[in-house]
């Protein structure tokens, strides 16, 4: 009978397409927490393997991305909703 030690690394290939893209096998894509539409981020030192992670976004990088955008008529502005969140009205 063999035992998997939890500890012990995984080992995954995958195939590259002849457009340079590679489909995420199940077992990684749900180790990482990724769904259609996850980002994934690719750290590449100058020596030792490469790194990958899911790109998860901290609140700050999300107010700057929405600041970024095009704002739709009616939505509340950055120094209203926090004029609103000081006066708790929403």
């Amino acid at each position: 009978m063999s035992s998997v030690s939890h500890n012990s690394p995984m080992t995954i290939e995958a195939t590259v397409t002849s457009k340079g893209q590679v489909t995420l096998p199940s077992e990684l894509r749900k180790r990482l927490g990724l769904h259609k539409g996850s980002r994934i981020r690719f750290s590449i030192p100058t020596i030792g393997p490469v790194e990958v992670e899911p790109v998860r976004y901290e609140l700050e990088d999300l107010w700057r991305m929405a600041d970024a955008g095009p704002k739709p008529a009616g939505v509340m502005g950055f120094d209203e909703m926090n004029a609103a969140k000081g006066q708790r009205i929403w």
